[in-house]
């Protein structure tokens, strides 16, 4: 018995080792440092873009590809757990082709009635992103980003989306 407990105590160890993965307020205070060094500035709006694909940093922030030259850095005003294990997200916009911080929100297709709002959106360069990426999650990839546009804004459901 004595050999089991300390077999399974240094699985665990080994296990928790392995996974080499900041909680979220180590990786969202990397991200805020990083934002102030790069001086990144927040944008208000972007217009014209198509989504690409998107990475989850940590529970508060993304970054939002439109192609493989554009990225944006963005913050939600609260927590939003699930969208680091999703393995897709709805953008919801009240604007066609526009994301405006403030306005638009995120959600998962599992939990599609709580949106995320956005709160911050800040433009990267491509060396910024690659930078951002590997040192807040250098195991993190590209996940495929599915758009909803809703007409009316108090519709419990998208009235269109698409995968990407």
């Amino acid at each position: 018995m004595k050999h089991v407990v300390i077999l399974v105590t240094l699985l665990l160890a080994l296990a928790g080792c392995a996974t080499h993965r900041l909680p979220d307020p180590e990786r969202s205070a990397i991200i805020e440092k990083f934002i102030t060094t790069e001086q990144l500035e927040a944008r208000n709006t972007i217009s014209a873009f198509d989504l690409d694909s998107w990475t989850s940093l940590s529970d508060q922030y993304l970054i939002i590809r439109t192609s493989p030259f554009r990225s944006y850095l963005v913050k939600l005003t609260m927590r939003c757990s699930d969208i680091d294990y999703s393995p897709a997200l709805l953008v919801y916009s009240r604007i066609p082709n526009t994301l405006s911080a403030g306005f638009d929100s995120v959600f998962t297709p599992d939990n599609h009635r709580f949106k995320c709002n956005i709160s911050r959106i800040y433009p990267l360069s491509k060396a910024q992103n690659k930078s951002l990426i590997t040192a807040v999650s250098p195991k993190a990839e590209d996940k495929p980003l599915q758009s909803a546009q809703e007409e009316n804004m108090n519709a419990s459901e998208p009235s269109t989306s698409k995968d990407l």
